[in-house]
């Protein structure tokens, strides 16, 4: 009986999600992401999103910095400011997984904000690619 109490679980939280996106139906939802497929190749491997704690809307929960802590890269400092808990995304260790934003209770809390990068480079330029065409620079 547990496992359709899952279901029951996954099918409210569905529902939930779709009230509150304005969808009505699974066809509403079905294709959506298709636009912005593209092969894992072509991916632009300079780019990165850093994650960005707005400090007047938290909460002093610590989600975040327990979830990057323990499951991620260890990129939310914890300290005391002025008495209060404080957390603060360590951006040299932010790989940009989303995994503090996800768990955030506050929405809109944690934003996830792309970086200016210059260029592109793909899989297929990558050195650490052995089937890269284009030579090393030498350093």
């Amino acid at each position: 009986h547990y496992g359709f109490r899952i279901v029951e679980d996954m099918i409210d939280g569905l529902s939930n999600w779709m009230d509150e996106k304005g969808f009505e139906t699974i066809a509403d939802v079905t294709g959506r992401a298709i636009p912005n497929f593209v092969n894992w190749n072509q991916l632009n491997l300079k780019f990165k999103t850093l994650a960005s704690i707005d400090q007047d809307a938290c909460i002093k929960c610590g989600l975040c910095y327990i979830a990057c802590e323990d499951t991620s890269h260890q990129a939310i400092s914890k300290t005391l400011l002025n008495g209060e808990r404080h957390y603060e995304v360590i951006d040299e260790e932010c790989v940009g997984c989303n995994l503090c934003a996800h768990v955030c209770p506050v929405d809109d809390c944690i934003t996830m904000v792309p970086q200016p990068v210059e260029g592109v480079q793909t899989w297929n330029e990558h050195p650490n690619n052995p089937m890269c065409k284009i030579p090393a620079k030498a350093g």
